[in-house]
């Protein structure tokens, strides 16, 4: 009872300010702990953040020296499996595979036209993966044969009460060749090896300086020109050719005087692949090689 009494005393005599900061600081150690729990739980989240981008980056190292270890591979079952899209996988930068049913067929027809004013040249080109007209063969290179068709007789600027009746124009055609060419112009007996550079006029008269003429390149007796890699004695093509057939096409039109005008397509014919392409064979560049040939091209 005594015990009780004292103890009744004693807080009485305590102020109750002191009784406040007990409160308060009870309050704040709360905080702190809390405060404290958090920070742990957000370094234990960080580290295991980067536990896991660590691993998202090993698993893509894997990935990439795989398919690093495929490329080395060599292509044994390319006969069962087309070649991968360019758009895919490239297996060069500067060559880009394309599957064989988007390399090109024998009959595709190729059109260029001068038909715009102001438009004077232009210039065709059947390469390796570059070019007017891209073939994705070994036995092509880029550049291969260079077409480049200028207008020199252009009467478009001509006075009007000079002109006749209707306007024909002339064309001049230089060939170029950094490949192996045969060539066949309408008449020959046959093809010959072409020149590195060579001449034609399509005009109604021969031109004075004797270079082959034609008013016309008619489609049924085109200028024909196969383009390969390697010729034998006998100038046939060992490995195989593209034949291309060039030929003109006339279409009438009108000036803006209103004067008759007679221009010229100019159509490219893929002819023939001889002996054609070996889809089984696709090299690393995603070229294909022509088939085994046959004893003489055709």
């Amino acid at each position: 009872m005594l015990n009780f009494l004292r103890i009744l005393v004693y807080n009485a005599q305590i102020d109750p300010r002191i009784y406040e900061l007990e409160k308060e600081i009870e309050f704040y150690k709360i905080i702190l702990f809390g405060t404290v729990l958090v920070l742990v739980i957000l370094f234990l989240i960080i580290i295991l953040q980067r536990v896991a981008l660590k691993r998202m980056k090993n698993g893509d190292s894997v990935e990439t020296e795989a398919g690093a270890d495929d490329d080395r591979k060599p292509h044994a079952d390319t006969s069962k499996k087309e070649p991968v899209s360019a758009a895919v996988k490239s297996p060069s930068k500067n060559n880009a595979a394309v599957k064989p049913r988007d390399l090109p067929d024998p009959g595709l027809i190729f059109k260029y036209s001068l038909a715009k004013e102001g438009v004077e040249d232009k210039l065709i080109t059947i390469g390796q993966n570059e070019g007017s007209i891209k073939t994705f063969s070994t036995e092509i290179i880029n550049d291969h044969l260079s077409i480049f068709i200028r207008i020199v007789s252009n009467q478009r600027e001509k006075d009007i009460y000079d002109l006749p009746g209707k306007i024909s124009e002339e064309y001049q055609l230089d060939l170029r060749r950094d490949g192996k060419v045969l060539i066949y112009y309408p008449g020959l007996e046959g093809y010959k090896p072409m020149g590195s550079r060579e001449r034609i006029y399509i005009k109604a008269e021969p031109d004075e300086t004797g270079e082959p003429t034609f008013p016309a390149i008619e489609a049924k007796q085109p200028i024909r020109f196969r383009v390969g890699d390697r010729l034998n004695q006998d100038d046939k093509f060992v490995n195989g050719f593209f034949e291309f057939h060039l030929f003109t096409q006339d279409y009438e039109a009108k000036t803006k005087a209103g004067i008759p005008k007679v221009e010229k397509n100019f159509m490219l014919r893929l002819y023939k692949i001889y002996p054609g392409y070996d889809i089984s064979g696709v090299t690393e560049e995603g070229l294909y090689p022509m088939m085994d040939p046959y004893s003489t091209a055709g």
